[in-house]
């Protein structure tokens, strides 16, 4: 791992661990920087580490956009943190320390889970008929 992208990872790990424990995981802005962290540990030497962090990234986006477009209730932070602490931390650690493509496909597939339309039941849609 470049120099660049191992401190990227290092400070996501450090960073979420800060935040996790606490109702600030839920602010538009940690997500955003949270999601900015994860990009800036794609490094290309690892396609699966690089993977990872694209995932993460996407998914803290999406829940940071989620937020900026409506209220939101401590009950959504609760309902993430509940449903997506072990695969973010899992997915936070692959990206500092690597691993297998299966257990990036894994975690990518877990991390899929966490879209705030499926969190949220919002997932699949309504389809008219």
């Amino acid at each position: 791992m470049s120099n660049l992208g191992a401190s990227a990872a290092e400070h996501l790990r450090s960073y979420f661990n800060e935040v996790a424990p606490t109702p600030r995981i839920g602010g538009a802005m940690v997500l955003r920087k949270l999601s900015d962290l994860a990009s800036a540990s794609i490094h290309g030497n690892s396609a699966a580490q690089d993977a990872v962090a694209f995932a993460l990234s996407e998914i803290f986006d999406q829940h940071s956009e989620d937020r900026d477009d409506r209220l939101v209730t401590g009950d959504d932070t609760y309902l993430l943190m509940a449903s997506g602490a072990e695969h973010l931390s899992e997915a936070i650690k692959f990206v500092g320390q690597g691993g297998t493509s299966e257990n990036a496909l894994r975690i990518i597939a877990s991390l899929a889970r966490l879209t705030p339309d499926r969190l949220y039941g919002r997932w699949p849609p309504k389809i008219a008929g």
